[in-house]
């Protein structure tokens, strides 16, 4: 399963985005001193990559066509969606990471701070490859899968700050600090960011939401919200690989 979903991928045009997205988001922050480059091309990621991997990665994963071929071959229904996921990120990741090289380099960073950002980039690949596989798992339809992907996409990035901020306002006089704290994790793109400022200490504003994270979880490393997000993406994928199991029942 693996090579043929890595085909595919690699053979669609579309994926040559990921190789010029980082280095024109990079174009923006030269100049700005290593931290805020670095904080900034993450955020810049955040923002921009989500939307590209939902679109490369849904309509092979949730193609019932495909898989109703595919699962006529000796394979098992959890393994097969484990290596076709693996297929897309083996796609995904080469390009990704020659673009975040290639931004690296113009933002001149070192080669710690440039290792940070591929690691940043890699956990957020994994993480949003991991909501695609579980959104084509449960719904196994391109089109509501890609829909629900994007609109979970502007809950995560364009409305969870203001959200979460008018929760932690509402809230202050009840003691329900453990929804506030779940609401926080459930974002981890968030709390990595919050990590790799406080692991620069970039003269970057943290935000509200990210006041809310060194708040209630305390101080976050950038390793801590790294493994946060990395294993996000692998426990949906996990998740994603049991209701495909089960639905093929």
């Amino acid at each position: 399963m693996t090579p043929l979903f890595l085909k595919e991928v690699a053979r669609n045009p579309w994926t040559a985005g990921l190789l010029l997205l980082p280095p024109l988001l990079a174009l923006g922050f030269q100049g700005r001193g290593e931290g805020v480059g670095l904080v900034g091309l993450y955020s810049g990621l955040s923002l921009l990559l989500p939307p590209l991997v939902l679109a490369l990665s849904v309509p092979l994963l949730a193609s019932r066509e495909e898989w109703a071929f595919l699962l006529g071959l000796p394979a098992r229904p959890f393994r097969a969606l484990l290596e076709g996921t693996l297929g897309v990120f083996l796609g995904l990741f080469p390009p990704l990471l020659l673009g975040l090289l290639l931004g690296a380099g113009l933002l001149g960073l070192s080669p710690g701070a440039g290792l940070w950002l591929l690691l940043s980039g890699a956990g957020l690949l994994l993480f949003w490859l991991g909501v695609s596989a579980l959104l084509a798992a449960l719904l196994l339809e391109e089109r509501r899968a890609l829909a629900l992907g994007f609109g979970l996409f502007g809950l995560l990035n364009v409305l969870y700050g203001p959200l979460v901020v008018a929760l932690a306002v509402r809230l202050r006089d009840y003691p329900l600090e453990g929804l506030l704290t779940l609401a926080l994790l459930l974002n981890p793109q968030e709390v990595h960011r919050v990590g790799l400022l406080a692991g620069l200490n970039a003269p970057v504003l943290t935000g509200p939401v990210g006041h809310l994270v060194a708040e209630r979880l305390g101080t976050v490393g950038a390793l801590v919200g790294l493994l946060h997000l990395a294993l996000s993406g692998v426990l949906l994928t996990l998740l994603a690989a049991l209701v495909f199991a089960r639905r093929d029942r």
